[in-house]
C-alpha cells in the first residue's frame, strides 16, 4: 500500500508538490478564520458587558449555535495543529522540487 503511494508521488513529484500547497493554503486559511473568530466573540463580549450584566460568550459554538464551528481553531492546540500542517504543506513542496530536480 505504501510502495503504491510513494511511486504515485515519485512519479510525478508534482502532485507532491501540488498536495503541499493545498495542505499549506487550507491551514492557512483556517488560521485566518481562527483569528476572525477570536476578533468575533472578543468584540462581542466587549460590547455585551457594556450592555448587560449577562455572561459573555466563550467559544463560537456558544456565539453562532446554528453554524457548524468545529473546525475553527479557538486554543492554542489547535493553532498549533494549524501552524504543524503548514510547516508539513511547505516541507512537501520543498521535497516535490528536490524530487523534481534529481529526476530531471
Amino acid at each position: 500500500m505504501y510502495e503504491m503511494l510513494i511511486e504515485f508521488f515519485i512519479a510525478r513529484p508534482g502532485r507532491l508538490s501540488a498536495l503541499g500547497r493545498t495542505l499549506f493554503q487550507a491551514s492557512a486559511m483556517i488560521v485566518l478564520v481562527g483569528v476572525c473568530g477570536h476578533v468575533a466573540i472578543t468584540a462581542t463580549s466587549a460590547i455585551r458587558a457594556m450592555a448587560v450584566s449577562a455572561p459573555t460568550d466563550t467559544s463560537l459554538a456558544m456565539l453562532y449555535p446554528s453554524l457548524p464551528t468545529w473546525w475553527v481553531p479557538e486554543s492554542f492546540l489547535g493553532y498549533f495543529a494549524c501552524v504543524l500542517t503548514a510547516v508539513l504543506g511547505l516541507t512537501l513542496v520543498q521535497m516535490g522540487k528536490a524530487i523534481d530536480r534529481a529526476i530531471g
